[in-house]
C-alpha cells in the first residue's frame, strides 16, 4: 500500500508540474543558485610593461574597492609575485579571501624549477607562457616548485589555479598530487593573444576530461574531479567571431571600454543574461581585473563593476563566493557529470538578434537569429578519449579552433546550417524533462521546432545524431558555395605610342636627374656607380625639399648639375679612350661589356636574366578584359608601395595611407620616395614605375654592377659567366623537399629564404643590394680621398632608409673592419655613416619600439617543424625529446643537422662558395676581401639569432645579401673547377650546374605566366575607384577585411577577398581609416582599436563615429551585403554600380 501511494504521489507531481518557459532575460528566480566569483590575477615584474605603475599599485586599489563593498575575492598569484613581500603582505592581510596560483610561465619560475624558459618573439605566446610549451616532466617540475613555494608562504597548497589555458595532463597531476578543486581558463577566444582556446562549454563551468580539458567528461572514468571556470565570459550574441573585435564583447572592463566604448550598463546586462536563466540549475561568472593593466585607467570601471555586484547581491539575484567555495557547491550538487547548460539571450546591444547556446557532456550547439535568418553557426561533438593538442609533447602553438574535427564551425571553417530565411515570431524556449525545445513561426507562417536532446538534435520531429547533423549541415553549406565567374580572356590594354613615349621619358629622366648628377660627383669609374649615386642623391634632395615643402627646387638641382656637367667638360670624358679600331678599351668605359666574346656572352646573360627576373612583376596592374590583375606578392606588397608612394608625392613626412591621420613610422621608405620623385618629374604612372620600369632597371643594374664587381675582384672577364648565372637564376634545394613530399618541383622558400627569381618582388631589398654593389666597387677600385669618403657616407648612410637590414650590415661591417685593421679611414666612414643613418632613423622610426628580438634558431626550428617548410618530423622530435630528457648528444646532434640543412638548403648550387673558405688566410690579409667576408657572415648569422617584432619572419631578408655574395663566389669556384678538369668532364659538369641551378626559380616564374591572376579588381569596381580618385580628398572608411569571404568564392579572388590590402588607398590616392592589417602589424601601429571601431560602426552606425574619425567617404563592395541608412546617419549615396556603393558624409 505504501509503495502504491508513493508511486501515485510521484506521478501526480510529474503531471501537475507545469513546463518551464524562457522568453525573457528579465526573470529573476527567487532563491536560485547564481554565483559570481571575483578573481584578480596578480603578475610580478617579469615582462612588466607599465612604466608609471608597479605590480602592487593595482592590488592595493582592488583590495580597497573590495573592502569598501565588503566583498571577498580569489587572488591568483603568479610565481614571480611569490617573492614580492609587499604584494604578499597586502594579499595575506585579507584573511577571508582565497589565495591561488596563476600558472603563467616566466623566466623567474622556470629558473627556480630548473627548466629552460622557452623564449619566443612575445612573452605571452603559447609556447612560452603556457605549461603546454614544456614537456611533461618539465610541467611537473614547474608545478612542484610553484606549489612548494606557495605552501612555504601560505602554509597550505592552493585549491584554485588559473591560466588562460591549462592542459589536462597538468590538471590531472595537480588534482592527484595537490588536491586542487578549481581551474580558471579563458573563455572562447580565437585570435586575441595569438592562440585559440575554442569549443568548450560557452563561458560556463564543467568537469574536464582526462585527455582533453577543453571537453567535458562524458564518463566518470575519464572525469578529472575539478571544476573548470572561465575568465572573460563572452557576450553570447556578439562575441562569436575570429577577431579581437568579437572576443572583446566580454564581461571584462578593459575589453568593452577600450574596444567598444561601452560602459557599466553593458556589464550589468551581461550579468543579467547569465544569472537570469530559469531553465538552468545554476549559473556562475568570474569578474576581475589583471594587475598588469593601467589601474588609473580602469579603477573607476572596476569600482562600478564591484558596486553593481553588491547591488545585485542585495536583491538576492546573485551570491558572491571565492572559486573554491563555488567548486565545493558544484561538486556537492553535481557529483556525477557536468549538468547541461543553456544560455538564451537577446542582443545586449539592442538589436533584434537572439542566440541559444546549449551544452552538455556530449555536444555544444549555438543557434543564432541574425540578418533575418535562423541558423546554427556552431555544433561540435565532445568525444571522450579524444586527445587535446600538446597532450603528450610540448608545442609552440595552441590552435584548438582550426585543429578541431567533428565540428560545424562558421568562424573556423565557414560552415553553417541555415534553418529558415526571413523573420521569425512567437519565439520561445521550453524544457520538457531532459529535452530543451526552441519554437517559433517562420516568415512563411510555418511552425518550427528545434530540439536539443541528450545526444541528438531534432528538427520538426526528425531526430539526427550529432555526427549526422554536422555532416549533413556541412554538405548543405558546401553546396551553397558561390562559384566565381569565368574571367574574360584577351590582351591587356596598350598603345605602342604610349609605351614609346614613356620609355623615352624614363631614359631622359635617368640621364638628366640621375646619371649626370652622379657623374658630376664621381667620374673615374664605369657608368654604374654614377647612375646609382645619382639615384641616391635624387632621393636625398627630394626628401629634403619635400620636408621644406619646396619640391619645385628639385628642378633647380637638376639644372645646376646639367650646367656643371658641361662647364667641367665631363661630357667630353664619356666613352673614355675608345679608339676607332677598338684597340684600347677602358674598364671604366660603359662599353667595356662589348670588349670580347666573353663580354658578349655576359651581356646576353644579363639581358636574359633581366627578362627572367621581370616575369613576376611585369603583368601586375595591367588592365585586361576582366579588370586589373595582380600576381603573387604584388597583390599585397606591391599595392602597399603604390599607396605609400601616392602619399609621398603629396607630402613628407607622409601620412600613413592605411591608417589615416597618423604619420608613417617604422618603415624604410626611400625606395618609395624614389618612385615618388620619378612620378613627380616624369608623370609616368606609379603602377608602370613600380611593376615595369624599375624592375627592368634594377635587374639590368644588378647584372652590370655584378659584372664590374667580379672583374674588379678577380681581374678576369672570362670567369664571370657562372657567377652571373647564379645571380640571376640560382634557387634553393627546396625543389628536392617538394618532390619528396608531393612529387612535383617547387619549394622556393622551403628553407625560408626567397631566391633570385623574387629579386624584384622586394624592391627595397633590390635597390639596397645595388647600393651595396656600388660600395663594394668603390672599395675594390678607388683610393680613399675626402671626396670619396663623402660619397661613401652618402651611399652607406642612406642605405638604412632604403632597407634597414642593409644599413645595419654596412655599419656593422665598417666598424669591424676599422677595429680589426685599425683603419682610421674606415672608422671615419663608419662615424659619418652612423651619424647620417641615425638622423634618418630618428626621423622615421619610433625608437621606443622593440623592433628586433633575440630568438636563437627560430628560423631553423620553424623550418624543421613546419609542414609548410621542410617539416622533418623525426628531426624535430629528436631535438625536443633530447632537450626534455637531458639527452644532450641527441639534442646537439639534431641542432647541428638542422643548422647545416638550413645552410645547404638555402644555398642550393651556391654551396660551392663555401670552398672559398679554404683561402681564409688570404681573406683576412686583404681588407676588401675581409669586408666581403664579414658582411656575408653578419648577413647569415643575424637571422639565425634574431627575429623581428610584429612579423618574426621578416629578418630572413638579411640572408638575401649572403646569398648574393655566395652567388658571386660560388660562380668563380665553379669556373675554377671547370678549368682544372678535362674537357668532357668540364662540359658535363657545366651542364649539370646549368640544369640544376634554376629548377625552383623556373617553377616559381611559371606561376606568374598564367593568364589567371592571383587577385584582381574587376572593370566594374575599377570604375568606382576611378570615380573616387577624381573627387575631393578625404578619409575613406572601408569595411574591414573578412577572411570568411574566401570560403564563398572560388579563385581567382577579387582583391578585397584575396587579402587585407591597401588597394582602395592605392587606386584612389587617398588615405583610408584602416586597410592592410598585416602591414599595420609590421609598422607596429595601434591598428586593432580602429579595426574594432570600424566593425562597431558597421554593426551600429553612428554619426559621432564619422565626425570623430573625420570620415569623408564610405566605400562598400556589395558582396558584403551592407548598406547604410541615409535617414539614420548623415551620409548620401554619391556612386553606385553593380558591385560598389560609395557614400559621402554630409
Amino acid at each position: 500500500m505504501f509503495k502504491f501511494l508513493t508511486l501515485f504521489f510521484l506521478l501526480t507531481l510529474f503531471f501537475l508540474t507545469p513546463k518551464v518557459s524562457a522568453q525573457s532575460n528579465n526573470f529573476i528566480a527567487e532563491g536560485k543558485n547564481s554565483f559570481i566569483s571575483v578573481v584578480n590575477p596578480v603578475r610580478g615584474y617579469d615582462f612588466w610593461e607599465q612604466k608609471d605603475q608597479n605590480p602592487l599599485d593595482a592590488v592595493k586599489g582592488e583590495a580597497q574597492i573590495l573592502s569598501q563593498f565588503n566583498i571577498n575575492a580569489t587572488w591568483l598569484i603568479r610565481f614571480d609575485v611569490l617573492g614580492n613581500q609587499s604584494i604578499i603582505s597586502e594579499i595575506s592581510n585579507r584573511n577571508s579571501d582565497e589565495k591561488g596560483l596563476f600558472l603563467e610561465v616566466t623566466p623567474t619560475w622556470s629558473e627556480e624549477a630548473g627548466v629552460t624558459y622557452h623564449k619566443s618573439e612575445s612573452w605571452h605566446k603559447a609556447g612560452s607562457a603556457f605549461l603546454t610549451g614544456y614537456e611533461r616532466d618539465e610541467r611537473e617540475k614547474l608545478i612542484d616548485s610553484a606549489f612548494s613555494k606557495f605552501k612555504e608562504i601560505f602554509g597550505a597548497y592552493p585549491k584554485s589555479v588559473g591560466a588562460w589555458w591549462i592542459d589536462s595532463y597538468s590538471l590531472n597531476y595537480m588534482q592527484k598530487k595537490y588536491g586542487i578543486t578549481t581551474a580558471l581558463i579563458v573563455a572562447d577566444q580565437y585570435t586575441t593573444d595569438n592562440y585559440q582556446i575554442w569549443g568548450q562549454y560557452f563561458s560556463t563551468p564543467y568537469y574536464p576530461s582526462k585527455n582533453n580539458a577543453l571537453h567535458p567528461a562524458s564518463t566518470l572514468e575519464n572525469k578529472i574531479p575539478i571544476v573548470i571556470t572561465q575568465w572573460a565570459a563572452r557576450d553570447p550574441v556578439n562575441s562569436y567571431g575570429n577577431g579581437v573585435f568579437e572576443s572583446t564583447f566580454s564581461i571584462q572592463a578593459n575589453d568593452y571600454l577600450d574596444f567598444h566604448n561601452l560602459d557599466t550598463s553593458y556589464f550589468s546586462r551581461l550579468l543579467d543574461i547569465y544569472t537570469n536563466q530559469p531553465l538552468n540549475k545554476f549559473s556562475h561568472l568570474v569578474v576581475g581585473l589583471e594587475n598588469s593593466y593601467p589601474f588609473k585607467k580602469y579603477q573607476s570601471e572596476y569600482q562600478n563593476q564591484i558596486k553593481t555586484l553588491a547591488e545585485k547581491k542585495a536583491t538576492n539575484q546573485i551570491s558572491i563566493v571565492p572559486l573554491n567555495n563555488f567548486s565545493s557547491w558544484y561538486t556537492s550538487n553535481f557529483p556525477g557529470l557536468s549538468p547541461e547548460q543553456i544560455i538564451i539571450a537577446n542582443d545586449p546591444l539592442g538589436s533584434n538578434k537572439k542566440v541559444v547556446w546549449f551544452m552538455n557532456s556530449f555536444y555544444r550547439a549555438g543557434w543564432f537569429y541574425n540578418s533575418d535568418r535562423s541558423v546554427f553557426r556552431d555544433i561540435r561533438q565532445y568525444v571522450d578519449g579524444e586527445e587535446e593538442l600538446c597532450f603528450k609533447n610540448r608545442c609552440d602553438e595552441v590552435n584548438f579552433a582550426t585543429s578541431a574535427t567533428r565540428v560545424l564551425d562558421e568562424v573556423s571553417f565557414g560552415h553553417k546550417w541555415v534553418i529558415d530565411e526571413g523573420k521569425i515570431s512567437n519565439f520561445k524556449v521550453n524544457r520538457e524533462g531532459n529535452d530543451f525545445i526552441i519554437s517559433y513561426k517562420n516568415e512563411a507562417g510555418g511552425d518550427r521546432k528545434i530540439e536539443f536532446l541528450p545526444r541528438d538534435i531534432g528538427i520538426d520531429g526528425k531526430i539526427l545524431s550529432i555526427d549526422t547533423t554536422i555532416l549533413e549541415a556541412t554538405k548543405k553549406d558546401l553546396n551553397q558555395t558561390i562559384i566565381s565567374k569565368q574571367l574574360d580572356k584577351g590582351l591587356f590594354k596598350y598603345s605602342f605610342v604610349d609605351i614609346f613615349l614613356k620609355l623615352v621619358k624614363f631614359i631622359l629622366f635617368l640621364i638628366l636627374a640621375c646619371l649626370i648628377p652622379g657623374l658630376v660627383l664621381i667620374r673615374k669609374t664605369n657608368f654604374y656607380i654614377p647612375l646609382l649615386l645619382g639615384l641616391v642623391c635624387l632621393v636625398l634632395v627630394f626628401y629634403i625639399t619635400s620636408l621644406l615643402n619646396l619640391k619645385i627646387l628639385i628642378f633647380l638641382y637638376i639644372f645646376i648639375n646639367l650646367i656643371l656637367f658641361f662647364k667641367l667638360g665631363i661630357f667630353k670624358e664619356i666613352g673614355i679612350k675608345l679608339n676607332l679600331d677598338g684597340s684600347t678599351w677602358s674598364k671604366n668605359s660603359g662599353l667595356f661589356l662589348l670588349r670580347n666574346k666573353f663580354n658578349f656572352l655576359s651581356l646576353g646573360l644579363i639581358i636574359i636574366g633581366t627578362i627572367f627576373q621581370s616575369i613576376p612583376t611585369f603583368k601586375s596592374s595591367l588592365v585586361y578584359p576582366y579588370g586589373m590583375g595582380f600576381w603573387g606578392p604584388n597583390a599585397h606588397d606591391g599595392i602597399w608601395h603604390i599607396a605609400l608612394i601616392n602619399q609621398l608625392v603629396k607630402e613628407v613626412p607622409a601620412q600613413n595611407p592605411i591608417l589615416a591621420g597618423t604619420v608613417l613610422r617604422n618603415y624604410h621608405f626611400f625606395y618609395d620616395l624614389l618612385i615618388a620623385a620619378s612620378n613627380y618629374l616624369t608623370n609616368i604612372s606609379v603602377f608602370d614605375l613600380v611593376f615595369r620600369f624599375y624592375p627592368i632597371l634594377f635587374s639590368l643594374m644588378l647584372g652590370i654592377g655584378s659584372f664590374y664587381l667580379l672583374v674588379n675582384i678577380f681581374k678576369k672577364t672570362s670567369k664571370v659567366f657562372f657567377s652571373l648565372y647564379l645571380v640571376y637564376f640560382a634557387g634553393s634545394f627546396g625543389w628536392i623537399v617538394e618532390y619528396l613530399k608531393v612529387k612535383h618541383l617547387g619549394g622556393e622558400s622551403a628553407f625560408w629564404a626567397n631566391q633570385s627569381i623574387s629579386f624584384n618582388l622586394n624592391p627595397p631589398f633590390a635597390i639596397s643590394l645595388l647600393i651595396v654593389i656600388a660600395i663594394l666597387q668603390i672599395l675594390f677600385t678607388l683610393k680613399f680621398s675626402k671626396k670619396l669618403i663623402l660619397i661613401l657616407t652618402i651611399l652607406c648612410g642612406s642605405t638604412v632608409a632604403f632597407k634597414t637590414y642593409a644599413g645595419v650590415l654596412i655599419i656593422a661591417t665598417l666598424l669591424m673592419i676599422a677595429l680589426i685593421k685599425r683603419s682610421l679611414t674606415y672608422f671615419i666612414v663608419f662615424l659619418a655613416t652612423s651619424i647620417l643613418s641615425i638622423l634618418l632613423i630618428i626621423s622615421n622610426f619610433s625608437l621606443g619600439s622593440n623592433l628586433i628580438i633575440f630568438s636563437p634558431f627560430w628560423f631553423i626550428h620553424s623550418m624543421v617543424d613546419s609542414p609548410d617548410r621542410v617539416g622533418w618530423v623525426r628531426l624535430s622530435l629528436a631535438r625536443t625529446i633530447g632537450f626534455s630528457q637531458n639527452n644532450w648528444f641527441k639534442f646537439i646532434t639534431s641542432e647541428i643537422i638542422s643548422f647545416f640543412l638550413f645552410i645547404i638548403g638555402n644555398l642550393g648550387i651556391r654551396i660551392f662558395a663555401l670552398f672559398s673558405l679554404i683561402k681564409i688566410k688570404t681573406i683576412f690579409q686583404q681588407t676588401e676581401y675581409l669586408f666581403l667576408f664579414i658582411f656575408s657572415l653578419l648577413a647569415f648569422f643575424i637571422p639565425i639569432f634574431f627575429i623581428q617584432s610584429g612579423n618574426p619572419w621578416n629578418t630572413i631578408q638579411f640572408i638575401y645579401y649572403f646569398l648574393y655574395i655566395s652567388s658571386l663566389i660560388g660562380g668563380m669556384v665553379i669556373s675554377k673547377i671547370i678549368n682544372k678538369i678535362n674537357k668532357f668532364a668540364a662540359i658535363l659538369f657545366a651542364l649539370i650546374i646549368i640544369i640544376l641551378t634554376p629548377i625552383n626559380s623556373w617553377t616559381t616564374a611559371s606561376g606568374y605566366l598564367s593568364y589567371k591572376p592571383h587577385a584582381f579588381i574587376s572593370q566594374t569596381e575599377l570604375q568606382a575607384l576611378q570615380y573616387l580618385e577624381k573627387i575631393d580628398d578625404g578619409v575613406i572608411l572601408t569595411y574591414p577585411y573578412d577572411e570568411t569571404m574566401k570560403r564563398k568564392l572560388i579563385e581567382p579572388w577579387p582583391i578585397f577577398v584575396y587579402d587585407s590590402t591597401a588597394y582602395v588607398s592605392a587606386l584612389t590616392k587617398k588615405a583610408t581609416f584602416l586597410e592592410d592589417e598585416p602591414q599595420n602589424k609590421i609598422l607596429l601601429t595601434d591598428y586593432k582599436r580602429r579595426l574594432v571601431a570600424s566593425k562597431d560602426f558597421f554593426l551600429r552606425p553612428t554619426k559621432e563615429f564619422l565626425k570623430t574619425e573625420n570620415i569623408k567617404y564610405v566605400y562598400l563592395p556589395k558582396a558584403y551585403d551592407i548598406t547604410l541608412s541615409e535617414n539614420i546617419i548623415p551620409v548620401r549615396n554619391i556612386f553606385e554600380n553593380d558591385e560598389v556603393i560609395i557614400y559621402k558624409v554630409m
